[in-house]
């Protein structure tokens, strides 16, 4: 009987030794990847990527790398057509022919926005989507902004002058 008992501590043992064995092995033997893999944002085009590519304006980066976004998607009518707008900087500048007159280098990103995601930011005639374009700073050389946009303050009236 008591060699039994023997036996049987000494296998609880070997399994505990296998089973601790197996915890301390298990995350050596996990794959790791030797670069991080980035996962892409389907849509933005980063500065870097319209550089790599040597695009001369942004509406040539655009179709080349997110040809999709320059047609309007969705219902159309012959009153009301579609239209793909380009906001930069948050100010609408007009359709993606915009696109044509700037410069990558003059622009830290494009970003689309969905219609419905569109419509809720900038309103209701924005249901075929928008390009929104953000340069390095508001008002960056060749980028017309309306007044509103540059900082223009109003004069402060003097509260010492009666009047």
């Amino acid at each position: 009987m008591r060699s039994l008992l023997a036996l049987r501590s000494s296998c609880r043992r070997y399994h505990w030794i296998v089973a601790l064995a197996v915890v301390a092995l298990a995350p050596a033997c996990k794959s790791t990847p030797t670069q991080r893999t980035r996962r892409v944002d389907r849509s933005v085009i980063t500065r870097d990527q319209m550089l790599d590519g040597s695009y001369v304006t942004v509406y040539d980066a655009v179709a080349a790398l997110r040809s999709n976004w320059l047609r309007a998607r969705g219902p159309d009518s012959f009153v009301l057509p579609s239209i793909v707008w380009v906001y930069i900087d948050g100010t609408r500048a007009g359709d993606v022919e915009v696109l044509r007159n700037i410069q990558p280098k003059l622009v830290n990103a494009v970003r689309f926005y969905d219609g419905p995601t569109a419509t809720g930011r900038w309103g209701v005639d924005n249901g075929a989507g928008v390009i929104h374009v953000s340069t390095w700073s508001d008002g960056a050389g060749g980028i017309p902004l309306p007044d509103s946009t540059r900082g223009v303050t109003k004069p402060v009236r003097d509260s010492s002058s009666k009047r």
